[in-house]
């Protein structure tokens, strides 16, 4: 059974404010090598999260910052809109190692930037979208993703309203993909045949 915990995990430098965030994003344009990986958690204030405009400012960064390795942004709402904009900082960037975008409203059209982004990014390691509104047709844009990603190792996509028809598209895309060493799938609509399918495609228990 594999079980990636991703929020849990904090980094460098945590962020909680407004202010904390700005002064964030400078050191990263500024490419400061102090700052190697981001938390960015407001708590349980709404009118603090980034949102879409937060999002915008960290693509814009990570499109010139080599220094960064982990960006956690979970529960900040960014929605599609945001990340299309995260996804095209990622086409760029070439540091990032790690992305948690837990809990953020991004739905099949968020997810598809998202995998046209790792069709291109050859940095990116781990990749966190867990509690989100991706469906069968998200997952297709990713499963498209990873027969052609060849960095990305760990991906969790707890939480979000996948079927069978979902995990069939990433079950194929294992048969081709060798950099994927863990996946998390569980609290999804996956049928026990399926998670079985998946497990026998990755080599490994998936959950």
């Amino acid at each position: 059974m594999i079980n990636i915990t991703f929020c849990a995990k904090r980094t460098t430098a945590r962020i909680n404010n407004n202010k904390k965030f700005d002064k964030a994003i400078q050191k990263l344009k500024a490419k400061d090598e102090s700052l190697t990986s981001l938390d960015i958690d407001f708590g349980f204030i709404p009118s603090d999260n980034i949102y879409y405009e937060g999002a915008k400012k960290l693509a814009e960064a990570l499109k010139v910052n080599n220094i960064l390795k982990s960006l956690v942004i979970c529960d900040n709402k960014i929605s599609d809109a945001g990340a299309k904009e995260l996804a095209e900082g990622l086409k760029v960037n070439d540091s990032l190692k790690e992305l948690d975008c837990e809990d953020n409203n991004i739905s099949d059209k968020g997810a598809k930037y998202i995998a046209e982004a790792l069709k291109e990014n050859q940095s990116l390691e781990l990749l966190g979208l867990e509690d989100n509104q991706i469906s069968d047709e998200g997952a297709k844009y990713i499963a498209k993703a990873l027969k052609v990603n060849k960095r990305l190792r760990f991906l969790s996509l707890v939480g979000n309203n996948i079927s069978d028809d979902g995990a069939k598209y990433i079950t194929e895309a294992l048969k081709i993909n060798n950099s994927l060493e863990k996946l998390t799938l569980y609290n999804n609509n996956i049928s026990d045949e399926l998670t079985k399918e998946l497990d026998e495609a990755l080599s490994l228990k998936t959950i």
